[in-house]
């Protein structure tokens, strides 16, 4: 997958590159910009319950930047990142609070963007100014892998991957399509550097992010769970368990094969990014005095 995201962000600059030969753009400091970050990240599904965000920091990302004209970007961007959620978060004996899941997921995820800035681009991105919000758009691809944890009789926790325990009967890919929606800030902080505030938004086409979606495993189309005593059985129907054993007579009597285990519609996630950008025009490479640059830089003395 390594292999796959790396030719897609390779991609994505060659055609960059080749665009800024392609356009007539008036402006002569056209530039591409690097930048890599970490923050905060939540997910919204049928374990969220009011606490969405993972402990800590909890992603990290890397991406590129082309401009493509005043107002105009595109960007393409990796992130690795963790998402968690349980039932134990629901209200006490509640429908979720007898149901009892839980999940663990450490996924990952590629997008291309456009990204729209709401002030004009001054043509000298050593002149930029000192502040620029912008919205962006894009699509994607997560992948992601919910796993779940269960402490044996001999007291040892291990984690288990849900999808290949098939808790609902039907499997499930381990990739989705997602459409990325970000707003954010870059904050000037020297000639080259930048520092940028993002918040965004992934709506994917799956359910499965957190491993439930649909209904109880029915393995046999009869009514019948798997059998008792292994992990299928203990991991697709946690009701059971000794820390919420029927805390809620009504809702532990419709936790059974067949029977509605999650609300049947999409996940989605978002992150909170704190990022470094930096800088590389065109002439990056060249002497001081081969760049020419005069005037001031930011409202302040020009730094050649």
């Amino acid at each position: 997958m390594l292999r796959k995201t790396l030719l897609i962000l390779f991609s994505t600059f060659s055609f960059c590159a080749q665009a800024q030969n392609f356009f007539d753009w008036q402006y002569h400091d056209r530039y591409f910009s690097v930048y890599t970050g970490t923050g905060w990240t939540g997910y919204v599904g049928d374990l969220t319950h009011d606490k969405p965000f993972t402990k800590g920091l909890s992603h990290f990302n890397i991406g590129v930047e082309a401009r493509l004209y005043s107002k105009i970007a595109a960007r393409a961007q990796y992130a690795y990142y963790i998402i968690e959620g349980s039932d134990k978060n629901a209200a006490d004996s509640s429908f979720y609070r007898q149901r009892n899941l839980s999940f663990e997921s450490r996924n990952h995820e590629w997008s291309v963007q456009l990204v729209y800035y709401f002030f004009d681009y001054s043509g000298k991105y050593y002149k930029r100014r000192t502040y620029e919000p912008y919205f962006a758009l894009g699509i994607g691809q997560t992948f992601y892998n919910p796993e779940a944890k269960l402490t044996n009789v001999e007291g040892e926790t291990n984690s288990y991957a849900l999808r290949d325990l098939n808790t609902e009967t039907k499997s499930y890919g381990n990739s989705a399509w997602m459409v990325p929606v970000s707003f954010g800030v870059k904050l000037v902080v020297n000639e080259f550097l930048n520092l940028g505030v993002d918040l965004g938004y992934r709506f994917t086409f799956t359910g499965h992010l957190d491993d439930v979606y649909g209904y109880y495993a029915d393995p046999n189309g009869d009514g019948s769970a798997y059998p008792d005593e292994t992990i299928e059985s203990k991991l697709s129907n946690r009701k059971f368990e000794e820390s919420v054993y029927i805390i809620n007579q009504e809702a532990f009597d419709q936790l059974v094969p067949g029977k509605k285990r999650g609300n049947g519609k999409n996940d989605h996630y978002f992150m909170a990014n704190i990022n470094i950008e930096l800088y590389l025009p065109k002439d990056i490479f060249r002497s001081k005095k081969g760049r020419g640059r005069k005037g001031k830089i930011i409202g302040k003395p020009g730094a050649y």
